[in-house]
């Protein structure tokens, strides 16, 4: 979903980057929690889980937390980390402008959240 981004506005969300580093075992969001960033995985193996039952795994160059920043929703799976995982995390303001503002960006990234909760609902 950020593929589609020009130039200017990519180098604005690396400026504003966090890079996480975390231990197995930690959770990066909960469901129900409020969404505050999106993630990108760096390195390490995360689980997604929804109402406690795991509905995917994810790794290196997959994004997640998206669905509660473009929905204004409560976060709708919980995130653990699987192994030491190396995240980069991008705050909710920055993540928003971006997207908002590309509308290729804006409908992939609409599309994904579709793609995902039907997923999810239909794992559980």
């Amino acid at each position: 979903m950020l593929a589609p981004l020009s130039a200017p506005i990519l180098e604005r969300l690396a400026a504003s980057l966090t890079r996480v580093e975390l231990p197995s075992g930690t959770v990066v969001i909960r469901e129900g929690g409020a969404g505050d960033r999106f993630y990108v995985i760096v390195a390490g193996q995360l689980e997604v889980d929804v109402r406690g039952h795991e509905v995917r795994r994810m790794g290196p160059r997959d994004g997640f937390g998206e669905i509660a920043l473009l929905r204004d929703l409560p976060r709708t799976a919980t995130v653990v980390a699987v192994e030491d995982v190396t995240l980069l995390a991008i705050e909710r303001e920055p993540f928003l402008a971006a997207l908002t503002g590309q509308p290729r960006s804006r409908s992939i990234a609409i599309g994904l959240v579709d793609q995902r909760l039907a997923a999810d609902i239909g794992e559980t």
